[in-house]
């Protein structure tokens, strides 16, 4: 059994303590157009650990799933240029994005977060995020996005 498949981090990561992130790491992302929406991409494809959280509005149906309108990402990058102590690659500092999805058409960002949830060299971080999980799948559904938050 692997060090993921017993719940622990893989062996390069260093101990995680809690992170203070200088305002110059943490990126909006509203539009496609924007300088910030390539650097989430690359932030996504190249992380080690991502913590997630999902906002929205509450609603008072109970017939209906709020719609996300707002998704945290923040990313701990891998820097492969060097090698660490261990002899693997060298662990960065983080970045943090506040991806604005009722700005952002979601087609554009659906297939990097597939791509995110389905990979098991990314050790996806959040607090009770099977709530999360469901009102983002809603969320992308109602906007004719094939879901990437299941199983």
């Amino acid at each position: 059994m692997n060090a993921r498949e017993r719940g622990r981090p893989p062996p390069f990561l260093p101990p995680l303590k809690p992170l203070r992130v200088p305002r110059h790491k943490i990126h909006q992302v509203t539009g496609v157009d924007s300088g910030e929406f390539p650097r989430l991409l690359w932030a996504i494809r190249n992380s080690c650990v991502v913590g997630l959280d999902a906002e929205w509005k509450p609603v008072t149906s109970r017939n209906s799933f709020p719609i996300v309108s707002l998704l945290q990402i923040a990313c701990l990058l891998v820097c492969n240029a060097g090698e660490g102590e261990t002899g693997g690659p060298v662990v960065q500092n983080g970045t943090v994005f506040l991806v604005d999805l009722r700005a952002l058409p979601l087609p554009t960002i659906v297939g990097a977060l597939r791509e995110l949830f389905s990979s098991p060299n990314i050790l996806k971080l959040g607090f009770r995020f099977k709530q999360d999980l469901a009102y983002l799948s809603s969320t992308f559904s109602s906007q004719g996005c094939e879901s990437a938050f299941e199983k």
